[in-house]
């Protein structure tokens, strides 16, 4: 009898459900719990910290955007790493690494220890563990699915700020933010061990195909678009495209404004009368609206065109900033959470236009290259709105100019059209 390889049948993957589900279960609580503790709901702290160790906004802005550039420093190995070496052991050192440095970080009591610490220590222990690293075992798991189990791991790294950003508000205010963030890193530390026993680095090493198919479907007409369509790029043969550079542009911009509100989210609503309480609910109810955003918008990125989505996004994003400055009350907080929910609400279509661009060979090293970009912007746009707001007291500058940025981010993703096949 002849093998289901050798007759030319398809074979499917042995196990149900697929394993790559498991792979994105796992994947997306280690997002959503990493991310949220250390990225979206650290945010939290920025005025009690500042407080308590009477830091200067700029200063305390510096914390949060060092975290970010220090990232991009690290993307570039880190996604060679997970490119040639897989992603399993990066997230787990990685996750260690994170768990260890917000524990040390809870005894800070200087601007140089937050700067070590959570500039560079989680910093660099976020990246190994979660961004690109957890995207790039994803991307290994899925072709055709790849929207689908994309959009569910990055929506999961804003539902953890929608679930944290409450919950470590109260703890904040209750037992103070040093026994938070105490309490923060042993949940990590611990969360890291049972996430790496399920992550493989691909499905190739159990035996198995992306999305759960059999070797036959890997060629049949119009089943694996996304890397049929592209080819496999090499990170030379990408970067040597437009659409790489138009993306990146559209990136930088995005995530550059897009840290200026999130940092500064709280300030900016106290600044507009907002009690420090409400502001937390109110960028909890930002990260709440992201998540159905995340997830429906990443996953019409496989049926609609990704960079007309972002476009459309951006330009909302630029009317609600544009809102927030010259409205009161509700019709000033309305249009800033909502517009900050499209902002980053379609940020896994940047990720997967990477994948089904250019495919599977190199979406780490990519991912990485494009972050150390991004994180400069992400280092330079937060500083100089808490360095405005120093100087003026004042976020109407930090507004204006955030707004038409966003709107240039639209216009570049606009232009980002898939390229041509790869010459080889």
């Amino acid at each position: 009898m002849k093998s289901a390889d050798s007759s030319g049948e398809r074979t499917k993957s042995a196990g149900y459900p697929f394993y790559g589900w498991w792979i994105v279960l796992a994947s997306s609580t280690m997002g959503a719990v990493s991310s949220g503790l250390t990225n979206s709901g650290f945010t939290v702290f920025f005025l009690p910290i500042r407080r308590e160790l009477v830091i200067s906004a700029t200063a305390m802005s510096l914390v949060f955007s060092l975290a970010r550039a220090q990232s991009g420093i690290a993307a570039p190995f880190v996604g060679w790493l997970a490119d040639k070496f897989g992603t399993r052991r990066l997230v787990l050192w990685g996750g260690l690494l994170t768990g260890v440095g917000l524990i040390l970080l809870s005894r800070g009591s200087s601007i140089w220890h937050l700067l070590l610490l959570y500039g560079v220590v989680v910093a660099v222990g976020r990246t190994a563990s979660i961004s690109p690293t957890l995207m790039a075992t994803v991307n290994q798991w899925f072709v055709r699915r790849k929207a689908l189990a994309m959009s569910i791991l990055v929506t999961s790294f804003t539902i953890g700020g929608a679930a944290l950003v409450p919950i470590l508000a109260l703890a904040s205010a209750q037992i103070g933010w040093r026994n938070t963030i105490l309490g923060s890193g042993m949940f990590l530390f611990l969360l890291t061990l049972p996430v790496v026993l399920v992550l493989r680095n691909r499905p190739e090493e159990l035996g198995l195909y992306p999305d759960g198919d059999g070797p036959m479907d890997q060629t049949q007409p119009g089943q694996w678009q996304s890397d049929g369509a592209s080819q496999v790029f090499s990170v030379r043969q990408a970067m040597a495209t437009p659409a790489f550079w138009l993306l990146l542009i559209g990136l930088v911009l995005r995530v550059s404004a897009a840290d200026a509100l999130v940092i500064h989210q709280i300030p900016m609503l106290v600044w507009k009368g907002v009690s420090e309480q409400t502001a937390a609910f109110y960028l909890s109810l930002s990260f709440t609206l992201m998540v159905p955003l995340r997830l429906a918008l990443g996953v019409s990125g496989g049926y609609l065109s990704p960079r007309l989505i972002l476009f459309a996004a951006m330009s909302v994003g630029a009317l609600g900033t544009l809102l927030f400055y010259f409205g009161q009350g509700w019709a000033a907080i309305i249009p800033l959470v909502v517009g900050l929910a499209m902002i980053e609400g379609v940020s896994a279509l940047n990720w997967i236009a990477i994948g089904d661009y250019f495919g599977r060979r190199s979406f780490a090293s990519l991912v990485g290259i494009m972050t150390v970009f991004h994180s400069t912007g992400a280092l330079i746009a937060p500083v100089v709105s808490g360095w405005i707001f120093d100087q003026t007291q004042s976020y109407a500058l930090v507004l204006l100019i955030v707004s038409p940025v966003l709107l240039l981010s639209g216009v570049a993703f606009a232009f980002a059209r898939r390229p041509s096949p790869p010459v080889f």
